[in-house]
């Protein structure tokens, strides 16, 4: 960004320098996030409940669009409850994949979350052999290829089934402890060969593009979470199912915390598995992360000191990959402090610069004079953007390393903005970033602790202690913060 002050030779320099300039499309207010339901009765319900649709809708917050073909079954007794999915009690997956499946693949959604095989166990009226479970692994392949149909991009949620307890029924079904033939997916009862199914495919068919998340529902889940019948779960089944849902769902509703080495290599968590990472970015590059394409997704940036270039991609680097930049603009001058916020609530982010307590803001991502111009802070201070009111904006929130204090403004008009309020969080030596880390709209402060390796999050724009901390990355890596999945 440059300032009148510098025109001439900013405009001399950029005669020289080949900018590639890529203006970002217009998009409104981001979407909530639409979750397909795909299954059978554990995710309908069963003797006129909702299984753990209910739950789940309450852990979220409402804060999703949950989508399928059915609306049965839909008093739970929470006002606003989404009743639609795409689930039917006594269905096996084959059947789902022909009957269910046309319709729900044609619908638009971000995630699915898929509970199904129990059907597959229920029905089974002869020896349940490997070559019976080598068929259903198509069937269960075929369901993925499907949820990917219409929806390329897909997470996909896979369930690690819960366990049954009935028994031979008399009729010709096996039940739940029926003895077997072993074999590879044959190491117990049919619902772990099932599930060793499902952790195959989870393990060979996840793509960047579209991952798939395996989600352990039978860990911590006891035959006395079921109902009488030894296959539905109760109030207590139903609590747990919906809170491993949540749990998994948790990285693509709220933003978090992303950490970079001082090489350039990035670190995304993935609570479970190995950190997704990537390359992006020099030695001594500062690392941004924004949504540069108002497709509510963040990607890499970065802004090069020693030449006075940001360089940012909407692509998301492949795991293990390198990435490359697709936007470079000639931005500010040496000292400069550049940040990321989304600040007219229209074209995704864009860059600001502090520059000894005078704030430039710019609201596409190219050369050109400042859009937004005031003073704020001291020198010293670190400016972010942050939307500490909700209102789809983001204002300037400057961190004071020196006493811990964070002071924000929502006037971003021209002239000396006034401080809108202040929070004391962390410790010196701590590096402050800001998030929405529960989903409700509102950024609110966060710190990585290099000392202990340690990240701490609070939800609410004041002081006091953190919701939420674990531990994770080394000492000399640097924070950013957004949302990478979605």
């Amino acid at each position: 960004m440059l300032t009148k002050n510098w025109q001439q030779l900013a405009a001399a320099f950029l005669m020289l320098a080949a900018v590639l300039v890529v203006a970002p499309p217009e998009a409104g207010a981001a979407a909530p996030l639409r979750i397909l339901l795909a299954g059978d009765s554990i995710t309908e319900g069963s003797g006129g409940d909702t299984a753990y649709r209910c739950d789940l809708w309450d852990a979220l917050g409402g804060a999703v669009d949950l989508v399928g073909t059915r609306t049965d079954v839909e008093d739970c007794g929470t006002a606003g409850f989404d009743a639609d999915h795409a689930a039917q009690g006594g269905i096996t997956t084959a059947d789902w994949v022909d009957t269910m499946g046309p319709a729900a693949f044609a619908l638009d959604y971000d995630a699915a979350l898929v509970h199904i095989g129990t059907n597959d166990v229920n029905g089974v009226n002869f020896d349940w052999t490997q070559a019976y479970v080598d068929g259903l692994e198509i069937e269960y392949r075929q369901l993925i290829a499907g949820l990917r149909q219409n929806n390329p991009d897909v997470t996909i949620y896979l369930a690690q089934i819960i366990p049954c307890s009935f028994g031979p029924d008399g009729s010709g079904f096996l039940g739940c402890d029926v003895t077997h033939e072993g074999g590879q997916d044959n190491n117990g009862q049919p619902v772990e060969g099932i599930n060793d199914v499902w952790a195959r495919i989870a393990g060979d068919s996840s793509t960047a593009a579209s991952p798939i998340v395996l989600v352990d529902q039978t860990a911590g889940f006891n035959l006395s979470d079921l109902k009488a019948d030894g296959v539905h779960p109760n109030t207590s089944g139903k609590a747990k199912i919906a809170a491993k849902w949540a749990a998994a769902l948790d990285p693509q509703l709220d933003d978090e915390v992303v950490l970079v080495e001082p090489g350039g290599r990035w670190h995304i968590r993935r609570p479970g598995q190995a950190d997704y990472t990537f390359f992006y970015g020099n030695p001594g590059d500062v690392p941004l992360f924004g949504d540069w394409d108002g497709d509510g997704l963040d990607t890499p940036g970065m802004y090069r000191p020693s030449n006075g270039f940001a360089y940012l991609t909407n692509t998301l680097p492949s795991n293990g990959g390198v990435g490359a930049g697709e936007i470079e603009f000639f931005f500010g001058i040496p000292g400069d402090q550049v940040f990321v916020g989304d600040w007219d609530g229209i074209n995704g982010d864009s860059l600001g610069i502090s520059r000894n307590g005078q704030i430039f803001l710019r609201n596409t991502n190219s050369t050109g004079f400042a859009d937004l111009e005031f003073w704020f802070g001291l020198p010293t201070d670190i400016a972010f953007g942050a939307d500490t009111d909700g209102d789809g904006k983001d204002s300037v929130i400057v961190y004071r390393q020196s006493n811990s204090f964070a002071y924000y403004t929502d006037d971003t008009s021209q002239g000396v903005a006034p401080t809108d309020g202040q929070l004391f969080f962390g410790i010196p030596g701590d590096q402050f970033v800001m998030g929405d880390w529960d989903g409700d709209g509102i950024d609110t402060p966060g710190i990585f602790r290099g000392s202990t390796s340690t990240i701490y999050l609070r939800n609410s724009n004041d002081t006091g202690n953190a919701d939420e901390s674990y531990s994770w990355g080394g000492s000399t890596w640097r924070p950013v913060a957004g949302r990478s999945t979605r």
